[in-house]
Protein backbone atom coordinates (compact mmCIF):
# COMPACT_ATOMS: atom_id res chain seq x y z
CA UNK A 1 0.00 0.00 0.00
CA UNK A 2 1.13 3.35 -0.88
CA UNK A 3 2.19 6.09 1.24
CA UNK A 4 -0.72 8.07 -0.21
CA UNK A 5 -3.28 5.25 0.51
CA UNK A 6 -2.26 5.39 4.48
CA UNK A 7 -2.20 8.70 4.87
CA UNK A 8 -6.22 8.77 3.70
CA UNK A 9 -7.27 5.94 5.34
CA UNK A 10 -5.51 7.22 8.84
CA UNK A 11 -7.04 10.36 7.62
CA UNK A 12 -10.86 8.24 7.04
CA UNK A 13 -10.20 6.83 9.95
CA UNK A 14 -9.55 9.88 12.64
CA UNK A 15 -12.62 11.42 10.88
CA UNK A 16 -14.66 8.81 11.48
CA UNK A 17 -13.62 8.85 14.94
CA UNK A 18 -13.82 12.99 15.53
CA UNK A 19 -17.80 12.71 14.16
CA UNK A 20 -18.80 9.59 16.01
CA UNK A 21 -18.05 11.52 19.35
CA UNK A 22 -19.30 14.70 18.19
CA UNK A 23 -22.67 12.37 17.57
CA UNK A 24 -22.20 10.99 20.78
CA UNK A 25 -21.58 14.26 22.98
CA UNK A 26 -24.55 15.72 20.97
CA UNK A 27 -26.90 12.78 21.94
CA UNK A 28 -26.08 12.92 25.50
CA UNK A 29 -25.95 17.04 26.29
CA UNK A 30 -28.25 19.56 26.93
CA UNK A 31 -28.97 22.20 24.75
CA UNK A 32 -29.14 25.42 27.24
CA UNK A 33 -32.24 28.21 26.86
CA UNK A 34 -32.28 31.81 27.28
CA UNK A 35 -32.64 33.23 30.84
CA UNK A 36 -35.90 35.06 29.51
CA UNK A 37 -37.39 31.51 28.11
CA UNK A 38 -40.87 30.40 29.42
CA UNK A 39 -42.29 26.50 28.42
CA UNK A 40 -45.97 28.02 28.78
CA UNK A 41 -48.34 30.99 29.63
CA UNK A 42 -49.71 30.88 33.57
CA UNK A 43 -52.68 31.03 32.12
CA UNK A 44 -52.56 27.60 30.39
CA UNK A 45 -50.53 26.13 33.40
CA UNK A 46 -53.17 27.05 35.61
CA UNK A 47 -55.64 25.33 33.21
CA UNK A 48 -54.09 22.25 33.43
CA UNK A 49 -51.12 23.00 30.68
CA UNK A 50 -53.14 20.86 27.79
CA UNK A 51 -51.76 22.96 25.12
CA UNK A 52 -48.16 24.78 24.64
CA UNK A 53 -47.30 26.68 21.44
CA UNK A 54 -43.50 27.14 20.00
CA UNK A 55 -42.14 28.01 16.71
CA UNK A 56 -45.26 27.41 14.43
CA UNK A 57 -46.38 24.13 16.21
CA UNK A 58 -49.29 23.43 19.35
CA UNK A 59 -48.03 20.78 21.70
CA UNK A 60 -51.24 18.70 23.24
CA UNK A 61 -53.09 15.94 25.04
CA UNK A 62 -55.63 14.32 23.13
CA UNK A 63 -58.16 13.68 24.31
CA UNK A 64 -59.74 11.44 21.52
CA UNK A 65 -56.55 9.66 21.92
CA UNK A 66 -56.60 9.39 26.04
CA UNK A 67 -53.70 12.02 26.91
CA UNK A 68 -51.53 11.03 24.63
CA UNK A 69 -49.09 13.80 23.23
CA UNK A 70 -49.45 14.97 19.85
CA UNK A 71 -48.57 18.04 17.54
CA UNK A 72 -49.91 19.84 15.31
CA UNK A 73 -49.28 23.06 13.10
CA UNK A 74 -50.34 26.53 14.56
CA UNK A 75 -52.87 26.58 12.32
CA UNK A 76 -54.88 23.26 13.58
CA UNK A 77 -54.74 22.12 10.12
CA UNK A 78 -55.62 17.96 10.53
CA UNK A 79 -53.48 16.84 8.28
CA UNK A 80 -50.76 18.04 10.08
CA UNK A 81 -51.27 16.27 13.10
CA UNK A 82 -48.83 13.75 14.87
CA UNK A 83 -48.31 11.36 17.67
CA UNK A 84 -45.23 11.82 19.62
CA UNK A 85 -46.12 9.38 22.59
CA UNK A 86 -47.87 7.55 24.33
CA UNK A 87 -47.92 8.68 27.56
CA UNK A 88 -50.65 10.93 28.48
CA UNK A 89 -49.09 14.50 29.03
CA UNK A 90 -50.26 17.31 31.45
CA UNK A 91 -48.64 20.67 32.11
CA UNK A 92 -46.78 20.74 28.79
CA UNK A 93 -43.93 22.99 28.40
CA UNK A 94 -41.72 23.28 25.29
CA UNK A 95 -38.44 25.37 24.53
CA UNK A 96 -36.54 25.73 21.43
CA UNK A 97 -35.14 21.68 21.60
CA UNK A 98 -37.49 19.53 24.05
CA UNK A 99 -40.98 19.06 25.35
CA UNK A 100 -41.41 18.89 29.10
CA UNK A 101 -44.66 17.41 30.87
CA UNK A 102 -46.20 15.52 33.62
CA UNK A 103 -46.91 11.70 32.83
CA UNK A 104 -50.35 11.31 33.96
CA UNK A 105 -50.65 7.79 33.19
CA UNK A 106 -52.52 6.59 36.68
CA UNK A 107 -55.53 8.75 35.69
CA UNK A 108 -55.88 7.11 32.26
CA UNK A 109 -59.69 5.70 31.52
CA UNK A 110 -57.83 2.59 29.84
CA UNK A 111 -55.30 1.61 31.88
CA UNK A 112 -54.79 -1.74 30.70
CA UNK A 113 -51.99 -0.83 28.82
CA UNK A 114 -50.10 1.93 31.22
CA UNK A 115 -50.43 -0.10 34.48
CA UNK A 116 -47.56 -2.48 32.95
CA UNK A 117 -45.44 0.53 32.96
CA UNK A 118 -42.53 0.85 35.69
CA UNK A 119 -43.75 4.46 36.34
CA UNK A 120 -47.29 5.40 35.86
CA UNK A 121 -46.78 9.20 36.58
CA UNK A 122 -43.27 11.44 36.73
CA UNK A 123 -42.16 14.66 35.33
CA UNK A 124 -40.14 13.71 31.99
CA UNK A 125 -38.22 15.96 29.10
CA UNK A 126 -38.40 14.52 25.45
CA UNK A 127 -37.17 15.53 22.27
CA UNK A 128 -39.45 16.94 20.41
CA UNK A 129 -39.34 14.24 17.30
CA UNK A 130 -40.89 12.08 20.18
CA UNK A 131 -37.58 10.72 20.78
CA UNK A 132 -35.05 10.49 23.50
CA UNK A 133 -36.81 10.31 26.78
CA UNK A 134 -35.33 11.83 29.84
CA UNK A 135 -36.60 11.29 33.29
CA UNK A 136 -37.07 14.38 35.25
CA UNK A 137 -38.56 13.44 38.68
CA UNK A 138 -40.23 10.45 39.47
CA UNK A 139 -42.65 11.44 42.12
CA UNK A 140 -46.30 12.46 41.67
CA UNK A 141 -46.18 16.10 40.67
CA UNK A 142 -47.89 18.72 38.91
CA UNK A 143 -48.02 22.14 37.97
CA UNK A 144 -44.84 21.84 35.70
CA UNK A 145 -43.41 25.25 34.25
CA UNK A 146 -40.17 25.84 32.63
CA UNK A 147 -38.19 29.33 33.19
CA UNK A 148 -34.96 29.70 31.39
CA UNK A 149 -32.71 26.38 32.05
CA UNK A 150 -34.91 25.36 35.41
CA UNK A 151 -38.45 23.38 35.55
CA UNK A 152 -40.23 24.24 38.76
CA UNK A 153 -43.19 22.06 39.67
CA UNK A 154 -45.14 20.98 43.15
CA UNK A 155 -43.62 17.32 43.73
CA UNK A 156 -45.42 15.08 46.00
CA UNK A 157 -43.61 12.93 48.91
CA UNK A 158 -45.84 10.70 50.80
CA UNK A 159 -43.46 11.43 53.96
CA UNK A 160 -43.43 15.12 53.49
CA UNK A 161 -46.51 16.82 51.56
CA UNK A 162 -46.95 18.62 48.63
CA UNK A 163 -44.12 21.51 48.08
CA UNK A 164 -42.57 23.86 45.38
CA UNK A 165 -39.14 22.45 44.07
CA UNK A 166 -36.73 23.22 40.92
CA UNK A 167 -34.14 21.28 38.77
CA UNK A 168 -32.65 21.55 35.90
CA UNK A 169 -33.54 21.23 32.66
CA UNK A 170 -31.37 18.24 32.38
CA UNK A 171 -32.46 17.17 35.63
CA UNK A 172 -29.01 16.97 37.32
CA UNK A 173 -29.99 18.93 40.93
CA UNK A 174 -33.24 19.24 42.52
CA UNK A 175 -34.05 21.46 45.13
CA UNK A 176 -36.90 21.70 47.14
CA UNK A 177 -37.72 25.42 47.18
CA UNK A 178 -41.22 26.57 49.23
CA UNK A 179 -42.73 24.03 51.81
CA UNK A 180 -46.02 25.32 50.03
CA UNK A 181 -47.70 23.96 47.24
CA UNK A 182 -47.66 27.10 45.46
CA UNK A 183 -47.96 27.99 41.60
CA UNK A 184 -45.05 29.51 40.18
CA UNK A 185 -46.95 32.56 38.18
CA UNK A 186 -44.02 34.16 36.75
CA UNK A 187 -40.53 34.88 36.81
CA UNK A 188 -38.96 37.98 37.07
CA UNK A 189 -35.11 39.75 37.47
CA UNK A 190 -34.28 36.03 39.56
CA UNK A 191 -37.18 36.22 41.36
CA UNK A 192 -40.14 33.46 41.34
CA UNK A 193 -43.81 35.19 42.12
CA UNK A 194 -46.21 33.15 43.49
CA UNK A 195 -49.57 33.77 45.73
CA UNK A 196 -49.18 32.23 48.96
CA UNK A 197 -51.44 28.93 50.35
CA UNK A 198 -50.06 28.23 53.91
CA UNK A 199 -49.73 31.66 55.59
CA UNK A 200 -51.26 34.37 53.34
CA UNK A 201 -52.43 34.81 49.84
CA UNK A 202 -50.08 37.21 49.26
CA UNK A 203 -48.64 37.65 45.54
CA UNK A 204 -44.81 36.90 47.14
CA UNK A 205 -41.77 37.10 45.93
CA UNK A 206 -38.91 33.90 46.13
CA UNK A 207 -35.39 35.68 45.51
CA UNK A 208 -33.48 33.08 43.86
CA UNK A 209 -29.82 34.32 44.96
CA UNK A 210 -30.65 34.33 48.64
CA UNK A 211 -33.75 32.15 48.23
CA UNK A 212 -35.82 34.34 50.99
CA UNK A 213 -39.09 35.70 50.44
CA UNK A 214 -41.21 38.57 50.71
CA UNK A 215 -44.67 40.08 50.62
CA UNK A 216 -44.64 41.69 47.43
CA UNK A 217 -48.56 42.81 47.06
CA UNK A 218 -50.91 42.02 50.16
CA UNK A 219 -54.32 41.02 49.00
CA UNK A 220 -56.22 37.80 48.62
CA UNK A 221 -55.36 36.46 45.44
CA UNK A 222 -55.60 33.55 43.08
CA UNK A 223 -54.13 32.76 39.63
CA UNK A 224 -52.23 36.06 39.09
CA UNK A 225 -51.24 36.36 35.16
CA UNK A 226 -48.77 38.90 34.68
CA UNK A 227 -49.26 40.57 30.93
CA UNK A 228 -48.49 43.54 29.39
CA UNK A 229 -48.46 46.40 32.13
CA UNK A 230 -51.29 44.86 34.72
CA UNK A 231 -51.52 41.57 36.63
CA UNK A 232 -55.05 39.55 36.49
CA UNK A 233 -56.56 37.71 39.20
CA UNK A 234 -59.06 36.21 40.92
CA UNK A 235 -60.05 37.89 43.90
CA UNK A 236 -61.09 35.06 46.66
CA UNK A 237 -62.42 37.96 49.10
CA UNK A 238 -64.67 39.60 46.52
CA UNK A 239 -66.58 36.03 45.03
CA UNK A 240 -64.01 34.88 43.42
CA UNK A 241 -64.47 38.35 40.59
CA UNK A 242 -62.22 38.56 38.13
CA UNK A 243 -59.68 41.82 38.73
CA UNK A 244 -56.71 43.76 37.25
CA UNK A 245 -54.37 45.88 38.95
CA UNK A 246 -51.27 47.57 37.93
CA UNK A 247 -48.43 45.77 38.40
CA UNK A 248 -47.53 47.67 41.83
CA UNK A 249 -50.97 46.52 43.11
CA UNK A 250 -52.56 49.91 42.44
CA UNK A 251 -55.37 50.73 40.40
CA UNK A 252 -57.50 47.78 41.09
CA UNK A 253 -60.70 47.43 39.12
CA UNK A 254 -63.44 44.52 38.42
CA UNK A 255 -63.46 43.03 35.54
CA UNK A 256 -66.49 40.04 36.24
CA UNK A 257 -68.44 40.91 38.95
CA UNK A 258 -70.13 37.15 39.16
CA UNK A 259 -68.76 33.40 40.69
CA UNK A 260 -66.20 32.26 38.17
CA UNK A 261 -64.33 28.91 38.44
CA UNK A 262 -61.38 29.80 35.67
CA UNK A 263 -60.18 31.88 33.09
CA UNK A 264 -57.60 33.08 30.59
CA UNK A 265 -56.48 35.72 28.37
CA UNK A 266 -55.54 35.68 24.79
CA UNK A 267 -51.89 36.23 23.86
CA UNK A 268 -52.35 39.39 22.00
CA UNK A 269 -53.99 40.83 25.65
CA UNK A 270 -57.15 41.34 23.65
CA UNK A 271 -59.67 39.33 25.13
CA UNK A 272 -60.71 37.87 28.55
CA UNK A 273 -62.10 34.38 28.27
CA UNK A 274 -64.13 33.17 31.89
CA UNK A 275 -66.43 30.77 33.15
CA UNK A 276 -68.91 31.94 35.43
CA UNK A 277 -69.73 29.70 37.98
CA UNK A 278 -73.47 30.32 39.31
CA UNK A 279 -75.30 26.97 39.08
CA UNK A 280 -78.14 26.87 36.22
CA UNK A 281 -76.81 30.18 34.80
CA UNK A 282 -73.05 28.77 34.71
CA UNK A 283 -71.70 29.84 31.32
CA UNK A 284 -68.40 30.44 29.13
CA UNK A 285 -67.86 34.26 28.16
CA UNK A 286 -65.76 36.44 26.23
CA UNK A 287 -64.65 39.91 27.67
CA UNK A 288 -63.32 42.55 25.00
CA UNK A 289 -60.54 44.40 27.26
CA UNK A 290 -60.60 46.98 24.99
CA UNK A 291 -64.41 48.40 24.81
CA UNK A 292 -65.42 46.20 28.10
CA UNK A 293 -67.99 44.67 25.95
CA UNK A 294 -68.58 40.98 26.98
CA UNK A 295 -70.47 38.18 25.22
CA UNK A 296 -72.19 34.08 26.43
CA UNK A 297 -70.16 32.08 23.98
CA UNK A 298 -72.01 28.80 25.59
CA UNK A 299 -74.49 28.23 28.44
CA UNK A 300 -73.42 25.20 30.90
CA UNK A 301 -70.30 24.22 32.59
CA UNK A 302 -66.88 24.65 30.95
CA UNK A 303 -63.23 24.20 32.25
CA UNK A 304 -59.86 23.86 31.08
CA UNK A 305 -59.52 27.10 28.77
CA UNK A 306 -56.11 27.81 27.26
CA UNK A 307 -54.67 29.96 24.54
CA UNK A 308 -52.38 29.62 21.54
CA UNK A 309 -51.83 32.66 19.15
CA UNK A 310 -54.77 31.80 16.70
CA UNK A 311 -57.26 29.70 18.84
CA UNK A 312 -58.90 28.89 22.33
CA UNK A 313 -59.27 25.23 23.30
CA UNK A 314 -61.93 24.77 26.21
CA UNK A 315 -63.99 21.37 27.59
CA UNK A 316 -66.90 20.52 29.16
CA UNK A 317 -66.69 19.94 32.89
CA UNK A 318 -67.37 16.51 31.97
CA UNK A 319 -64.61 15.90 29.25
CA UNK A 320 -67.19 14.84 26.24
CA UNK A 321 -66.21 17.38 24.10
CA UNK A 322 -63.38 20.09 23.42
CA UNK A 323 -63.89 23.40 21.91
CA UNK A 324 -62.23 25.39 19.48
CA UNK A 325 -62.51 28.98 18.31
CA UNK A 326 -60.19 31.83 17.03
CA UNK A 327 -58.65 33.60 19.59
CA UNK A 328 -59.47 37.62 18.63
CA UNK A 329 -61.98 36.69 16.10
CA UNK A 330 -65.10 35.51 15.22
CA UNK A 331 -66.89 33.77 18.09
CA UNK A 332 -68.31 30.96 15.95
CA UNK A 333 -67.50 27.73 18.11
CA UNK A 334 -66.09 24.18 16.41
CA UNK A 335 -65.67 21.17 17.90
CA UNK A 336 -61.54 20.06 18.26
CA UNK A 337 -61.91 16.42 17.33
CA UNK A 338 -58.10 14.89 16.40
CA UNK A 339 -57.84 11.88 15.09
CA UNK A 340 -56.58 9.21 17.39
CA UNK A 341 -53.31 8.03 15.63
CA UNK A 342 -53.14 5.00 18.40
CA UNK A 343 -49.30 3.97 17.60
CA UNK A 344 -46.50 3.16 19.84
Amino acid sequence: MSTVKKVLLTLVFITVIVLGGILVYNSGRTYLNDEDLVGNTSGNIYNGGLFSERDGKIYFSNDNDDGSLYVMNSNADAESIKKLHYDKAAYINVDENYIYYLRANNTRENASGSILMFNNTGIYRIKQNGKGLKLISSNPGSHVTVFGNHVYYQNYDVNAGLFLYRNQTDGSLERLLLREAVIPSKLIDNKVYYVGVNNDHNINGLDLSSFTTRACIEGNFAYPMFIGDYIYYMDQSNNYSINRMNKDGSDRIVLVKDRTSTFNITNSGKYLYYQIDNMNKSKICRLDLTTMESEVLLDGNFKQIHVTNNYVFFKDFDNSNTYIISADGSSKLGAFNPPNLNKE
